[in-house]
């Protein structure tokens, strides 16, 4: 019932040690989210070996503007033609960490969300220093089945993605980040899910991350909102269980 719903095992970090990765994360359900057109292709090839892993297959906001618009459509054209290997649209979203210009950012994500909307597919969103344009961006769509992945923007940011019924991510960093711990106390526990960002988002900056470390987030979600760690489980499973159909 352990469940990851933003992991990146195939961009490199574990190309030597995979196999013994997954024998270590095999009662984890692992979302794997693309990042361009070549990286997508190893999410297919890795949902298809593990029957723990599902696919979810995306655009990076970064590499969603380093394209062409013939390019940049024939990712879209992928990505629907795979839709029955895959449960979501990711990651997608905005970063104005290492682009500053929003306006092809927006316009492409937009685009990517219409697509999700059409093959029936929830989005998993990137928001990196873009967290009101991104809300703002997807609140223009209307679209509902939205997970944000390690969001860091203000609490009134929190309570439109919860009031909009979006689901928000707590990763394994919530041991000691004021920040998630604040969501996890004040959001829903019907709109929590559970993400590690493998490799990255170790609480141990020295450590390499991994899908089962999620435990860590379902105890200190237990903690603070004094509920049983067996029924954080079960409600963050249902919780998956109801956004994301293969």
């Amino acid at each position: 019932m352990l469940v990851d719903v933003h992991a990146h095992l195939t961009i490199g970090q574990f190309d030597k040690d995979i196999d013994e990765v997954m024998k270590r994360n095999k009662d984890v359900t692992i979302i794997e989210n693309g990042l361009d057109y070549e990286n997508n292709l190893k999410v297919l090839e890795l949902a298809g070996k593990y029957k723990n892993v599902r696919a979810a297959l995306g655009l990076y906001p970064t590499h969603a503007v380093e394209i062409n618009d013939e390019n940049f459509a024939n990712v879209l054209k992928f990505i629907k033609k795979n839709k029955s290997k895959t449960c979501a649209v990711g990651e997608i979203g905005l970063d104005l960490q290492e682009i500053e210009d929003v306006k092809l950012q927006r316009e492409r994500f937009i685009e990517l969300v219409e697509l999700a909307r059409k093959i029936d597919k929830p989005v998993i969103v990137h928001s990196r220093k873009a967290e009101k344009e991104t809300v703002e961006a997807l609140e223009s769509t209307g679209y509902k089945k939205v997970v944000m992945h390690c969001f860091c923007g203000n609490m009134k940011l929190v309570k439109r993605i919860e009031d909009n019924g979006w689901f928000i991510t707590i990763p394994v960093i919530v041991l000691n980040s004021q920040q998630f711990q604040l969501i996890a106390e004040r959001v829903s526990i019907n709109q929590i899910l559970t993400e590690t960002d493998s490799p990255y988002l170790h609480f141990n900056k020295n450590e390499r991350n991994e899908p089962r470390n999620v435990s860590y987030s379902l105890k200190k979600i237990s903690e603070i909102k004094n509920m049983d760690e067996d029924e954080v489980k079960k409600n963050i499973f249902m919780n998956f269980q109801k956004l994301f159909k293969k």
